[in-house]
């Protein structure tokens, strides 16, 4: 990668797809740092704090003061940070003295914490698909073969109306619901091709009719019509690959239409009626979920398009950016123990980049000092941090 070769820093984030919050995850950053008039001491403190402090906030840490850095490294300074993780251990890995460049390796031991965090301001897009029927001769009672389509839809409507920190911002025209072993590779393909940072994938489970038959001792009563609904969904992470939630959301609800009778979802009838009103409760409740799962997570945008000194990337007004708001440059790699299991390494440019121009789903970035932006590539990634 020849951004190797034109970073002051590299961090690479080594984060253990599968793991629980109960476990740290390690950071690995390496900085570097010009060794003026012979001083080595000065130039090893200002390469080890620009990699923990890297590092550190790249995580979601706040850096107040990048004077002392932990476990002794830096024996004069003090280093102090307000962070949505707990800083476990910062350990000296390696140092390089090349000509007049230092290089300080680092590893950074950061427990995430479940008890808050700070959310992040811009919203992050998700794409959705209509949600097929998994018994398809359920939906005959009322003709409502089109009813994950229309969940769907409601959903996105939902979602554009209430939700804080992501926005539905496509929904793909047709019906998907891949196995959880083509989860991740589905997720890749739609997140790129819809320009989104999650997928949610749907499937109507149950969408039965069941009747409770009056007693014997209250013969004239007629049977009361209740009808199920289940709706199996997973949220997918389409930058790396990682499962968000996966849940089944589900009620019974008086059904108040006749067995025989063809009913348009489409309408205000039926979603005032009592199956109506529970469907809009399981899809402000999913809505809920989703935002809750995702608030703490980097917003991250997608690089569309690369041309004279100027970046466009994929989210815009719609998801809170601003001109003049500072950006991040990284790209992601996911790689592979001996076990098989995934490791998402990040990559980070050296320059940082400011918003010039928004617009509704996209907006134009330049170099933050004017230096020049090589090696940025479509399908690289922002965030703000």
């Amino acid at each position: 990668m020849t951004w190797l070769k034109l970073s002051k820093f590299l961090i690479s984030i080594w984060l253990l797809i599968c793991c629980q919050s109960a476990f740290g995850i390690w950071f690995d950053a390496t900085g570097q740092a010009v060794i003026h008039d012979g001083n080595k001491a000065i130039a090893r403190q200002q390469a080890t704090q620009e990699a923990i402090k890297q590092a550190l906030m790249f995580a979601g840490a706040s850096v107040k003061s990048v004077q002392h850095m932990a476990n002794g490294l830096l024996q004069d300074d003090k280093f102090e940070v307000v962070s949505s993780g707990e800083v476990g251990n910062i350990e000296l890995i390696d140092e390089i003295y090349h000509g007049d460049i230092v290089t300080v390796s680092v590893r950074v031991d950061i427990f995430p914490q479940s008890i808050a965090c700070n959310a992040s301001d811009y919203k992050k897009n998700v794409t959705t698909t209509w949600y097929q029927l998994r018994n398809r001769q359920q939906a005959s009672v009322g003709n409502m073969y089109d009813f994950g389509k229309i969940l769907a839809q409601q959903l996105q409507l939902g979602s554009r109306s209430s939700a804080k920190y992501s926005t539905i911002s496509q929904l793909e025209p047709y019906y998907l619901a891949p196995d959880n072993s083509q989860l991740k590779s589905s997720a890749f393909n739609l997140a790129k091709k819809t320009h989104a940072q999650f997928v949610l994938f749907g499937e109507v489970t149950k969408f039965g009719v069941t009747s409770e038959q009056s007693s014997s001792l209250k013969f004239w009563e007629q049977a009361q019509n209740n009808r199920n609904l289940a709706l199996a969904v997973s949220l997918v992470d389409g930058v790396s690959g990682e499962l968000i939630f996966q849940d089944q959301l589900e009620f019974t609800a008086p059904w108040g239409f006749d067995l025989h009778q063809d009913i348009n979802a489409d309408n205000l009838t039926f979603w005032e009626s009592d199956f109506g009103i529970a469907s809009q409760k399981l899809l402000q409740d999913l809505n809920d979920k989703i935002d809750d799962s995702i608030s703490c997570l980097p917003a991250y945008g997608r690089v569309i398009n690369v041309a004279s000194e100027q970046i466009t990337i994929n989210i815009g007004k719609h998801n809170g950016v601003k001109a003049g708001d500072k950006l991040t440059l990284f790209q992601v790699n996911q790689v592979y123990d001996d076990n098989n299991q995934a490791f998402k390494q990040f990559y980070l440019h050296p320059e940082k980049v400011l918003v010039k121009t928004v617009f509704a789903n996209n907006a134009i970035l330049i170099s933050e000092n004017g230096a020049p932006l090589a090696n940025i590539q479509p399908n690289d990634f922002v965030a703000r941090r």
